[in-house]
């Protein structure tokens, strides 16, 4: 399967490795008893193996039915719900849980801020979301066309927001804290340079406030009617 190719692992050890030590801190640090969670686009399991090593009751929702399979193949003690994060109808099935772990889901959708709501309604406590994210200083979304793998969307067509973009979907969400992570990770998609822009971004969206290294809490975003006039610079 191809989520088991190097390219795949690797980024997901560099993911963990940050995701675990933000976790660990959260509890420890923050006080937040995290005992329930969600795993959105679980696909074949591999973040939910780690979460469940926390010893949280976790399930996994995926919109590929063969990925659900194969998860549940792999951990057939641990629920699995074949689910559409962009329907409202199915996500308000699912329970709500202490915290939802997003890593990976967002930049394969068509409809980004209908998932983020999804997202929103699923969360108790705590939102951990990881994504890729477009280098523009504008709200903006870009559509893209993805290949036809069992690793990129449903429909192969994607609109992958940008940094801005991401912060204000979730500020507009219900997240009154919305935060983002600024530390260092070892891995080239989160590493800007002089020649590459940073590719991916973490944010945590809490319902309460919350002290995280390396996290900063941000300004809320607003976000006006687009200047369609062409002087802009002499006004």
């Amino acid at each position: 399967m191809l989520f088991d190719e190097p390219y795949y692992i690797k980024i997901n050890e560099v993911r963990w490795r940050i995701a675990k030590h933000v976790l660990d801190e959260i509890c420890l640090k923050n006080k937040q008893h995290l005992s329930t969670c969600i795993d959105v686009g679980c696909g074949p399991g591999w973040f939910t193996e780690k979460l469940l090593a926390l010893e949280m009751s976790v399930i996994g929702l995926e919109g590929r039915l063969e990925l659900v399979q194969e998860a549940k193949r792999r951990l057939p003690e641990t629920k699995f719900y074949h689910i559409d994060v962009e329907s409202k109808t199915q996500i308000l099935s699912i329970p709500a849980a202490d915290l939802v772990f997003c890593f990976g889901l967002l930049y394969h959708t068509e409809n980004p801020f209908r998932v983020i709501r999804s997202l929103s309604i699923l969360t108790k406590k705590v939102l951990f979301i990881e994504s890729i994210i477009i280098p523009e200083s504008t709200p903006i979304t870009w559509l893209v066309e993805e290949g036809k793998n069992v690793t990129q969307g449903l429909t192969h067509l994607a609109m992958i927001p940008s940094r801005t973009c991401v912060i204000k979907m979730l500020q507009s969400s219900g997240f009154e804290y919305v935060y983002e992570y600024l530390g260092k990770i070892e891995h080239n998609d989160f590493i800007e340079t002089d020649t590459r822009y940073k590719r991916r971004g973490i944010f945590i969206a809490s319902r309460d406030s919350l002290i995280i290294n390396d996290f900063v809490l941000l300004s809320v975003i607003t976000t006006p009617k687009y200047d369609f006039s062409k002087n802009k610079s002499n006004k």
